[in-house]
């Protein structure tokens, strides 16, 4: 696997290869966060278009990922939001332009297709992260963002003491996965995530118990987390208000024990990733090491 990294002074360009980004500031926001980090900030030709729940057609947002893909002055690319529309893309994408010239992609929700296919495909590492429109980072965020991206730095371990334990023990693999809803739309498509040998990172928003119940379900089902080593779960935000009067009482962590526990590899739930204001900056397809002992994610 190739590892990219960033030094201050490299140019990035802010994309939207999902959902539009509304104008009412973020983008310049995300410039402002970006150029904290000492990088410089190019915006994408249709950063900010808008066609219904897309940001532009689809062959405006392949134009700017493909164009910067393709472009050496560019070191990376920093997602505006997630959505929905990455998946539209996956089979245009200029793999070949990162292959033969590896360069920091980086985002997280929608972009688990994107991030997942492109390391696949090119043995380029890809940075489940925060998205660039999503506020100011915290000196937190930018700490573990600069440790997984920049030279010179490094991620070391992260702990994530409120998190639980549905399986203890610990195992070591390549990190894989991203957004639920994204990694169940996969299956059965030439662009599905391998879990063979993983440690499989799953997050999400706005998902109902029985949803989540569904779609791990649906992988269960596909036999998709056969070989994976381990399973990471984050913050799954705004997941556990099931509807009582026609879904009954159970709770998120009650689908996540009953669909994982028996599986016998260890899970670690809970931990900083998701839909949360300050999240690690991870590197998918890296060699990461979970011990739910000690409640770290090392690489």
């Amino acid at each position: 696997m190739t590892y990219p990294r960033l030094r201050e002074g490299d140019t990035v360009v802010l994309f939207s290869p999902a959902g539009p980004v509304p104008n009412d500031g973020r983008l310049e926001r995300a410039q402002e966060t970006l150029e904290r980090t000492g990088l410089r900030v190019r915006v994408a030709t249709h950063a900010m278009a808008r066609r219904g729940y897309l940001a532009g057609s689809d062959d405006e947002r392949l134009t700017d990922l493909n164009d910067a893909l393709r472009d050496p002055d560019v070191r990376g690319l920093f997602a505006l939001r997630g959505g929905y529309g990455t998946m539209r893309l996956l089979p245009y994408v200029d793999y070949d332009a990162l292959r033969r010239d590896p360069k920091v992609v980086i985002g997280y929700s929608d972009l688990t297709a994107l991030l997942n296919t492109m390391t696949s495909r090119t043995g380029v590492l890809t940075f489940h992260g925060p998205v660039a429109s999503s506020g100011a980072w915290s000196d937190r965020v930018i700490g573990w963002l600069r440790g997984a991206l920049f030279e010179g730095d490094s991620i070391g371990s992260l702990h994530a003491p409120a998190s639980y334990v549905i399986t203890p023990g610990s195992a070591s693999g390549r990190l894989a996965g991203g957004n639920l809803s994204l990694i169940a739309g996969l299956v059965g498509t030439p662009y599905a995530i391998d879990f063979s040998d993983a440690i499989v990172l799953i997050e999400e928003v706005d998902e109902a118990p029985y949803r989540m119940d569904r779609m791990l379900t649906q992988l269960r089902l596909a036999d998709a987390f056969r070989d994976a080593r381990g399973i990471i779960v984050g913050k799954c935000s705004n997941c556990d208000v099931p509807d009582d009067h026609i879904y009954g009482d159970m709770k998120l962590r009650d689908v996540l024990e009953e669909q994982l526990r028996d599986r016998g590899s260890p899970i670690l739930a809970d931990i900083e990733v998701g839909h949360i204001e300050e999240q690690w900056t991870l590197p998918i397809g890296a060699t990461a090491r979970l011990d739910t002992g000690t409640r770290t994610l090392s690489f």
